[in-house]
C-alpha cells in the first residue's frame, strides 16, 4: 500500500489521467503484477515472444512504436532497442519505475497520450473526438506498430465515466465504450507500416467447480478479423479479487493487423 501510495505521488499524469482513474488504474496494474507475477509470466512471456518474432521480420526497423506500453512487462523492450534506431512507448501514464528502468536506453522516447482521443471532449474540454495518433500516422520512418494489450482497456474509463456522469452522457452519442475500440482499430489501420496487435477480447469468471458465473465481451460487440493465436491469461486467480472466483481472458494475437473495426 505504501508503495502504491508513492508511485501515485511521484507519477507525472495530466489532469484528465487523473479524473478517469487512469493513473490509479496504472499503479493498481503496476502492483497486481508483481502479486500476480507467476501466474501472469506465461501470458507476458508469449507477448513479448510475438513481438520480438514480428519484430525481426520486418525488412526495414527505423522506428517502432509501441501503444499501450505501461510497465511494459510484456514488451521485449532489449530486442526492440536491439533492432530499431527509434523505440517510441505511448501511454497516457508512463510510471517512474519505467523511466529509470529505462535512463540509458538514448533510443526511448515516452509519449503521454489519451489513445482514446475522447476524454477531452467527454470533460466538456472539447468539441469531439480529437485524433490521438496523427503524428505518428504521417511519420514515414514509422516501421512497426505494435498495440499491446490495449484494445479492452480503451473502453472501461469512459463506460465508468459516463455512468458516473449520467447528465453529460445524455448528451454524447451512443455506445461510446464500442467506438473509443473501434476508432483504435481505425487508427491502426491508418499506419503505412506493420502492425501487429494483441488484446484481450473475453473475460470469464468461474468458481473452483470450473463453472461459469460470468462472461463479458471486452470488445462491446465490435467485429475483428480472425486471430492468428490466442490464449488464457488468468488475470484475477482465485483469491485476487474474490476468494472463490477467478477471472480469465482470453487473449488474440493478429501478427499483420490489416482490417478495420465493423461500423458503429
Amino acid at each position: 500500500m505504501l508503495a502504491e501510495l508513492a508511485l501515485h505521488a511521484l507519477t507525472p499524469a495530466t489532469p484528465l489521467a487523473r479524473r478517469f482513474g487512469l493513473l490509479r488504474e496504472g499503479v493498481a496494474l503496476w502492483s497486481r503484477g508483481l502479486r500476480q507475477r507467476k501466474a501472469w509470466e506465461p501470458h507476458q512471456a508469449r507477448c513479448r515472444a510475438i513481438i520480438a518474432e514480428v519484430a525481426a521480420s520486418v525488412p526495414r526497423r527505423r522506428k517502432v512504436v509501441v501503444l499501450g506500453s505501461g510497465p511494459a512487462r510484456d514488451i521485449p523492450l532489449d530486442v526492440l532497442c536491439a533492432s530499431f534506431d527509434e523505440v517510441v512507448l505511448v501511454d497516457i501514464v508512463h510510471l517512474p519505475l519505467l523511466r529509470l528502468k529505462l535512463w540509458r536506453q538514448a533510443k526511448v522516447s515516452l509519449l503521454s497520450r489519451d489513445l482514446t482521443g475522447a476524454m477531452a471532449w467527454l470533460a466538456g474540454e472539447a468539441g469531439g473526438r480529437q485524433d490521438p495518433l496523427a503524428d505518428l500516422v504521417n511519420d514515414d520512418s514509422v516501421d512497426l506498430v505494435i498495440s499491446a494489450n490495449l484494445l479492452s482497456q480503451l473502453a472501461w474509463p469512459v463506460a465508468d465515466w459516463l455512468e458516473a456522469n449520467p447528465a453529460r452522457a445524455a448528451a454524447l452519442p451512443d455506445n461510446l465504450p464500442a467506438r473509443c475500440i473501434a476508432w483504435h482499430l481505425d487508427d491502426l489501420a491508418r499506419f503505412k507500416g506493420h502492425v501487429c496487435l494483441i488484446s484481450d477480447v473475453e473475460m470469464v469468471g468461474r468458481d473452483r467447480n470450473g463453472a461459469i458465473h460470468e462472461r463479458l465481451d471486452l470488445m462491446y460487440g465490435v467485429a475483428l478479423p480472425k486471430e492468428d493465436e490466442s490464449w488464457l491469461w488468468p488475470v484475477a486467480p482465485f483469491g485476487e479479487a474474490e476468494r472463490d472466483r477467478e477471472y480469465v481472458h482470453r487473449v488474440c494475437a493478429w501478427r499483420q493487423y490489416e482490417g478495420r473495426s465493423s461500423a458503429l
